[in-house]
C-alpha cells in the first residue's frame, strides 16, 4: 500500500510470462506464494511428473511436520533499529552470495521443463546464489559446467556400491571445476512412496540420467533407474565416508543429518558442512521436521562446520526463522522446481526474487540490518507464549540492597551472641561467603555449597533453610539445554521458592544488628537468584 501510494504504484510486468515482476517492491505480481506456483505446476506438469516431485514417503507426515513446523515458531521484532541499506549477503566455504538461499539437488528436472537443470542453474546464476547438481540429473555434470563455468556450484552424489563409479564421479566434477561436494547419507535404500507403488515413474524418451549414459557409463538407456536404483548400498558406514574424504581435496558437505550423534561424528571425520535434511520427506515417515533438530544439531557442531538446511522453506520467514536457529544457509527444492514448471529459468528467478523480497521484508521489520544480526533471541517457540511463564519472586526487588546486605544471617547451628550483646571471639573475623546462585556453565544452575549432616556448609558455614531448599530446587529443575539455552523450572517449584524466599527475606530483616559477621549466606546471593529468575524463561 505505501509503495503504491508513495511511488506512483509502479504497476510494472515483466512480459515473460505466469509470476513475472520487475523485481522492484511497488512492482505488481500475479503469482504471489510458492502455493500458487504448486497449483500452477500441477496444471501444467504431467500427472506422472508432479507425483514425482511432489509425494513423501508413506502417510507423507514428515512432509507435511516440514512445513507446519515453521508455522510454530515466533518472530520477536525490535523496534527503531536503524535497518536502512540492508544487506543479505552471506558467505558459506569462502564464496560469497547475495542471499542465503541456494537451490538444492533434484534428480530429472528435465521431467519439468525441457531446459531441465540448465534453465535452473541460469536462475542460480543470475540471482547471485549457490546451485548443487544432482547426481540422477538429467543434464550431465559436463553440461552443466558449460552453462555456468564461472559461478559457484555444488555436485551431490552418493557413495554407490561400485567405488570406481563414485570416484570416477568426484573426478568429473573436479575437472569441471566444482566447488564442493554434497555427499547424501539417509539414503542406503529408496524410501518407500504409495504414490509411486501405485503409479510407477515412467521416463519419456528424451529424459534419462545423463550421468550414467555413454561414454561415462555403458549401461543401457532402459534400465538406468534399475541400475543406479542397485547402486544404492546399505552396508556404508562412517569408513566409506574417510574413504571419501580422502580421495578428494574439495570440500565435503554431508546431507542428510537429523541427529545430534551423526552431526558429531560427520565434523570428527573432518566434513565441512552439513545440511540438516530428512530428503524432503520422502525416505523415512515419521522422522523429524529438519528445523525441529537444526538447534540440536547447531549446538553440538555449530561452532566447527558450516550447518546448513533443507526442508519446508516456503516464504521468506521461514528462511529468517532457520537462520536465527543458527543456519548459514538454506535450500529449497520443490519451491524451485514449481518455479522451473511454470515459467522455466524467468519462474524459477520468480520464486528466488519472492523469498529475497520476504526476507528483506521481515529482516526490516525485526530489527535486522545483516543476515549475521538474525540471532535466536529474535524467535520463539510457540509453547513458549500459550503457557504462563511462572515467576519465582516479586519481592527480590528492593530499594536498598547495600542495607539489606547488612542483614545478619542465623543458622539453626549458630551461636549465640554473648552477654554484652556481641559476637562470640572466633566470629570476630568474618568468614568467606559462599558461591552464588547465578547462570553458569550449560546447566544455567548452580548450586549453594552443600551442607553436612551437621547443617554446616563446604565453607564452614552455617547454612539455612532456604539454602537447602535452593539445592533441592536446583537438582530438580536442572536440565540438559534446550536450543534457545533456557533453563525449564517447573510451577511448582517456582512456588516452593516464591514461598522460601518471603520467609526467608522476613526472618533476615528480623534480625538483630548485633550480629553483622555471622552470615552463612549474604544478601548478594539471593540478588544473584533475581537475576537468575530473569534469566531463565519457562519452556515447559
Amino acid at each position: 500500500m505505501f509503495d503504491t501510494l508513495f511511488r506512483g504504484g509502479g504497476g510494472f510486468k515483466r512480459s515473460n510470462g505466469p509470476g513475472a515482476n520487475s523485481g522492484a517492491p511497488g512492482a505488481s505480481r500475479e503469482i504471489t506464494c510458492i502455493a500458487e506456483f504448486e497449483s500452477r505446476a500441477a496444471e501444467s506438469l504431467d500427472r506422472n511428473a508432479f507425483d514425482f516431485f511432489r509425494s513423501g514417503a508413506g502417510g507423507e507426515q514428515t512432509a507435511r511436520l516440514n512445513r507446519s513446523c515453521f508455522e510454530r515458531i515466533r518472530i520477536r521484532p525490535r523496534c527503531l533499529a536503524r535497518v536502512g541499506n540492508r544487506s543479505l549477503a552471506a558467505t558459506v566455504l569462502g564464496h560469497s552470495y547475495l542471499m542465503p538461499i541456494g537451490i538444492g539437488p533434484i534428480g530429472l528436472q528435465r521431467l519439468a521443463h525441457s531446459e531441465g537443470e540448465r534453465a535452473t542453474a541460469r536462475a542460480a546464476r543470475a540471482m547471485g546464489v549457490p546451485f548443487v547438481l544432482s547426481a540422477l540429473s538429467s543434464v550431465s555434470i559436463e553440461e552443466l559446467a558449460e552453462v555456468i563455468p564461472k559461478t559457484p556450484k555444488w555436485f551431490q552424489l552418493y557413495i554407490f556400491k561400485d567405488r570406481e563409479m563414485t570416484e570416477n564421479l568426484i573426478r568429473r566434477a573436479e575437472r569441471a571445476r566444482y566447488k564442493a561436494l554434497v555427499v547424501t547419507v539417509d539414503a542406503p535404500v529408496v524410501g518407500l512412496r504409495r504414490s509411486a507403488m501405485k503409479h510407477p515413474t515412467t521416463l519419456p524418451s528424451k529424459v534419462t540420467m545423463a550421468n550414467f549414459c555413454p561414454p561415462h557409463n555403458n549401461v543401457c538407456q532402459k534400465n538406468i533407474g534399475a541400475y543406479v536404483r542397485s547402486q544404492l548400498d546399505p552396508t556404508i558406514g562412517w569408513d566409506s565416508l574417510r574413504w571419501l574424504l580422502s580421495i578428494t581435496s574439495l570440500p565435503v558437505v554431508v546431507k542428510g543429518v537429523l541427529s545430534r550423534e551423526d552431526a558429531l561424528m560427520a565434523a570428527d571425520l573432518g566434513v565441512q558442512g552439513i545440511i540438516v535434511s530428512n530428503h524432503g520427506g520422502c525416505q523415512l515417515d515419521g522422522a523429524p521436521a529438519t528445523i525441529e533438530v537444526l538447534p540440536e544439531i547447531v549446538e553440538a557442531v555449530g561452532n566447527r562446520v558450516t550447518v546448513m538446511m533443507d526442508g519446508g522453506i516456503t516464504q521468506g520467514t521461514d528462511v529468517y526463522k532457520a537462520l536465527a536457529l543458527g543456519a548459514k544457509m538454506v535450500f529449497i527444492g520443490r519451491a524451485a522446481l514449481w518455479g522451473l514448471a511454470v515459467n522455466g529459468q524467468h519462474g524459477v528467478e520468480d520464486v528466488l526474487d519472492l523469498l529475497r523480497l520476504e526476507l528483506d521484508s521481515a529482516m526490516a521489520i525485526s530489527g535486522c540490518k545483516t543476515v549475521k544480526q538474525i540471532c535466536e533471541n529474535h524467535v520463539r517457540f510457540e509453547s513458549e507464549y500459550l503457557r504462563p511463564r511462572p515467576k519465582i519472586s516479586d519481592k527480590l526487588y528492593v530499594d536498598d540492597v547495600e542495607e539489606i546486605q547488612e542483614i545478619p544471617i542465623v543458622g539453626r547451628n549458630s551461636p549465640e551472641p554473648g552477654p554484652s550483646g556481641r559476637d562470640s571471639p572466633e566470629l570476630d573475623a568474618p568468614p568467606p561467603l559462599p558461591e552464588p546462585l547465578i547462570p553458569t556453565g550449560e546447566d544455567g544452575l548452580e548450586k549453594f555449597p552443600r551442607e553436612d549432616e551437621d547443617g554446616v556448609d563446604e565453607c564452614g558455614q552455617n547454612t539455612s533453610q532456604w539454602c537447602r531448599t535452593v539445592n533441592s530446587a536446583v537438582e530438580v529443575v536442572r536440565a540438559p539445554p534446550r536450543a534457545t539455552r533456557e533453563v525449564r523450572v517447573v510451577p511448582e517449584v517456582a512456588k516452593v521458592l516464591q514461598r522460601n524466599m518471603k520467609t526467608e527475606i522476613g526472618r533476615r530483616q528480623q534480625q538483630p544488628k548485633w550480629q553483622p559477621k555471622n552470615r552463612a549466606a549474604s544478601m548478594h546471593n539471593l540478588s544473584s537468584l533475581r537475576k537468575s529468575g530473569d534469566d531463565c524463561r519457562c519452556i515447559f
